[in-house]
């Protein structure tokens, strides 16, 4: 019978929490740093371990890279980019922090470099839980909307699940959206893995890299395709047949390397994660596939964004599930 257990392994000054299981296979999580889902190493053969996610090795990496990366962190309340860094909710207008270089717009949210807290880890042979918190004040003029957020991380050793809740703690109603950001690896180059991709339609963008409005339908990868040297920075959106009531509720990217296959999900429907962020980075030693509610800028466009009365609450849930060659 497996056992599974739960340590703290800071990562430099950073608080970082592991889940183990005795045979190797762990999940970090960094608590202190977005509760980023920072790294997944599952025992290949003998003592070996393959990392399946792209995170920080080096305490100092964090604060040098982060910014730009943001690895494994959740993006709430809004991924993506916010135009311009404002938006309009209600007939009042919201000034947010331009808080990237090489645009004008507001990226990810607020909580991707905050300190969650530690709530509670329970286990049993088959699996562990481990659920982390972090509090929205609304004490930013930007975003005035108090909100709690819960991460709800199950751990099997092949497999990773995350139930992602947030809770409308104010006196009004919130608009809201929200995403991750995992970085998949298999051990080698992204242009050497197969990948496949549900029916879904691209999000077309302006000059500015903004959605437009207009989609296009897109099949490069609808059968199954090597990546090979393309770059991707592209928002996927999901189409009818996963909506709630149809049974393919459940969207799934595979990537198939030498090393193996990843199986990444992702609940969409009704105010779930109808929308996939695809990235290639310069480094092609892995890939963002980051489950989303909606294409980017949604607390202006409003397709998709959620409003979330006082006292109300939403559940969204994505994982992974590896399978060795």
């Amino acid at each position: 019978m497996s056992k599974f257990s739960i340590i703290s392994r800071p990562l430099g000054t950073v608080q970082c929490y592991v889940l183990q299981r005795d045979d190797g296979a762990e999940l970090e999580i960094l608590s202190g740093y977005g509760a980023g889902l920072n790294a997944w190493r599952v025992p290949t053969s003998g003592t070996q371990l393959l990392d399946l996610l792209f995170g920080y090795r080096v305490g100092d990496d964090i604060y040098k890279l982060g910014p730009d990366t943001n690895a494994g962190c959740r993006l709430a309340p809004f991924p993506g980019r916010t135009a311009y860094a404002k938006f309009t909710w209600n007939g009042n207008t919201y000034a947010l922090v331009n808080n990237v270089s090489w645009a004008p717009h507001a990226l990810h949210g607020f909580l991707q470099n905050k300190e969650w807290k530690f709530e509670s880890f329970e286990s049993d042979s088959k699996s562990c839980t481990a659920i982390f918190s972090c509090d929205w004040p609304g004490a930013f003029a930007g975003f005035p909307f108090p909100f709690k957020v819960t991460n709800k991380i199950t751990f099997t050793g092949e497999a990773y699940s995350v139930e992602s809740s947030v809770h409308n703690t104010g006196n009004t109603t919130m608009p809201y959206s929200e995403g991750w950001h995992p970085y998949y690896s298999l051990g080698e180059k992204v242009d050497n893995l197969k990948m496949t991709l549900p029916q879904s339609k691209l999000a077309l963008l302006d000059k500015a890299d903004l959605p437009t409005g207009n989609f296009q339908d897109d099949t490069r990868f609808v059968g199954g395709r090597t990546i090979g040297d393309e770059f991707i920075n592209d928002c996927f959106c999901l189409g009818e047949e996963f909506s709630a009531e149809a049974a393919q509720s459940l969207a799934h990217v595979f990537l198939e390397g030498s090393n193996g296959t990843l199986d990444i999900w992702q609940q969409a429907g009704t105010e779930q994660y109808n929308a996939i962020q695809i990235y290639t980075p310069p480094t092609r030693a892995s890939i963002a596939i980051e489950p989303m509610t909606s294409e980017p800028d949604a607390l202006n466009h409003h397709r998709g964004l959620i409003e979330i009365p006082p006292e109300n609450s939403r559940i969204f849930a994505f994982g992974a599930k590896f399978q060795k060659k």
